[in-house]
C-alpha cells in the first residue's frame, strides 16, 4: 500500500509538471507547487475516492489561476512565522503538528529547531522522510504521544479549520496545550473563512490555555464561490 501511495504521489507530481511546464510565470517555482499539489491530489483521492484524472486537471488549473497569489502568500506567511520563530523566547525542540510533505517543518529546523514533525498519514509521514526529517512521527493531533511539557514550541498550520468530521479541533488544541511548556509558545496558521472565522479560531487557542499576544491577516485570496479567506497567523503563550 505504500509503495502504492508513493508511486502515485510521484505519478502525480509528474502529471502536474507536464500540464503546467512553460505556462507559469517565470518567478513561480514549479517543483514547490507541484509538490504541494501532487500531495492534495493523493489526499482527495484517498479521502473521497475522486477520480485521479479529473483531480488532477482541477489543480492545474487551479495553480494556473492562483500561483502568482499563491506565491505571494507564501512569502508573507514564511517571512511572519521565521521572524516569530527568531524571535521566540523559546529555543531547542519544537512540534510541528499536522506536518504534511514537511514545508514548515523545513523552515523550523532551518532556523536551529530540534524539529518534531507529527502527521497522520502514511504517505505524509514517508515523504517527510524522503524529504530528510528524521524525526517524523505518525500520529493524529488528538493523541499526541509525547510526555506533558516536552515542547518550548509548538506549530500548528493549516489545520484547524477542518473541524468536524474530518478532526476534533478543539480536543487537538487541549492536546497541544498538554505537551507545551508552561511559557512556552504557540504559532498557529490558518485560512478565515465564514465557516471557520477568528472567533471560532481564537476561541479554540484560549479554550485550550493558550494567551494570545497577536493575530494578524497577512493576505486575502478571492475565493470561486465570491467569498474571501483571510490567511492569518496567530502567537500565543501557555498559560502556566
Amino acid at each position: 500500500m505504500l509503495l502504492d501511495e508513493l508511486a502515485l504521489y510521484d505519478q502525480t507530481r509528474l502529471r502536474l509538471h507536464d500540464l503546467l511546464a512553460d505556462r507559469l510565470p517565470d518567478d513561480v517555482d514549479v517543483d514547490a507547487m507541484t509538490t504541494a499539489y501532487a500531495y492534495w491530489v493523493c489526499t482527495i483521492v484517498r479521502r473521497h475516492q475522486a477520480d485521479w484524472e479529473a483531480t488532477v486537471h482541477d489543480y492545474a488549473e487551479r495553480a494556473l489561476h492562483d500561483a502568482v497569489m499563491e506565491r505571494e502568500a507564501e512569502q508573507r506567511e514564511l517571512d511572519r512565522l521565521s521572524t516569530a520563530l527568531r524571535t521566540t523566547n523559546a529555543t531547542g525542540k519544537l512540534l510541528d503538528i499536522g506536518a504534511g510533505w514537511g514545508r514548515l517543518s523545513e523552515v523550523c529546523n532551518s532556523l536551529g529547531w530540534q524539529t518534531f514533525s507529527l502527521e497522520p498519514t502514511t504517505l505524509g509521514t514517508h515523504l517527510l522522510r524522503r524529504h530528510g526529517h528524521a524525526r517524523t512521527v505518525q500520529a493524529t493531533g488528538e493523541v499526541l504521544p509525547f510526555p506533558a511539557a516536552t515542547f518550548p514550541a509548538v506549530l500548528i498550520g493549516w489545520v484547524l479549520h477542518h473541524d468536524a468530521p474530518d478532526l476534533d479541533a478543539a480536543r487537538m488544541m487541549h492536546e497541544a496545550a498538554r505537551v507545551t511548556a508552561p511559557g512556552g509558545c504557540l504559532m498557529s496558521i490558518e485560512p478565515l473563512s465564514d465557516e471557520f472565522d477568528r472567533a471560532k479560531w481564537l476561541g479554540l487557542l484560549d479554550a485550550a490555555g493558550f494567551v494570545v499576544n497577536r493575530a494578524e491577516d497577512f493576505y486575502s485570496m478571492p475565493q470561486a464561490n465570491s467569498e474571501t479567506k483571510c490567511y492569518a497567523l496567530a502567537i500565543g503563550v501557555r498559560s502556566a
